[in-house]
């Protein structure tokens, strides 16, 4: 989102953009309440599986995504309360840098956890304050101290990070300095935890505070 030549850092392209993510995550949510009330959205009427529809639970929906794809997990819960929870990695909540995304100007009632780095939490990003301050839901801010916006993409995997044909200082500024092991282990335990405890009911020790097996992740109070 934040790549220089990236159509979406136009205000009005970017808007388009979250916005029709936001319609495509209602329509997929649309569709898997016809699968699972036993009907068949397929276009082209094919025959599905059989008993597809039972095997859906629409009681306990989570949304997660990085960068746009935090926004639209953000806004799309606004939208629509059929999401019980969701994660924004790294996506700042605004079209531009005056407009808000309506989600950040109302919040949230409902568990969201912002994951961002140093200079992306609530306490430094105008619009992660804004959406901090009007949600009443539980919340968190986990801040990847010494990552960066890519920290959160197959970017940071150690195998691919070695190959990287570009010089180390760029390298830094896209994945930051953070281990890619601890980073990409944390990532998973905190995600899982989030999703364990809010959609199964299974309360997570890990989202109570810092823990020393993931040093990198800093609790933003």
């Amino acid at each position: 989102m934040e790549l220089r030549n990236d159509p979406l850092t136009d205000p009005a392209k970017r808007k388009q953009a979250i916005e029709t993510r936001v319609r495509d995550t209602r329509f997929v949510l649309d569709q898997l309440a016809v699968l699972r009330d036993a009907g068949n959205p397929d276009a082209e009427g094919r025959r599905l599986p059989r008993g597809l529809g039972r095997a859906l639970d629409l009681t306990r929906v989570g949304m997660y995504g990085h960068s746009a794809g935090g926004i639209t997990a953000a806004e799309a819960m606004r939208t629509n309360d059929l999401i019980d929870a969701g994660i924004d990695m790294d996506g700042t909540l605004k079209y531009s840098r005056t407009e808000f995304l309506p989600v950040a100007l109302e919040g949230l009632d409902r568990p969201f956890i912002l994951m961002g780095k140093a200079n992306q939490t609530h306490l430094n990003e105008p619009s992660w304050h804004s959406l901090w301050d009007r949600s009443t839901g539980w919340k968190r801010d986990l801040s990847l101290e010494r990552g960066a916006h890519f920290s959160y993409t197959d970017a940071i995997v150690p195998a691919f990070d070695g190959r990287l044909d570009t010089p180390a200082q760029r390298r830094e500024q896209h994945i930051g300095t953070v281990d890619p092991t601890r980073s990409t282990a944390a990532q998973r335990a905190y995600l899982t935890a989030f999703f364990h405890q809010h959609l199964r009911g299974r309360p997570q020790h890990l989202l109570d505070g810092p823990s020393p097996s993931h040093p990198d992740v800093r609790f933003v109070q």
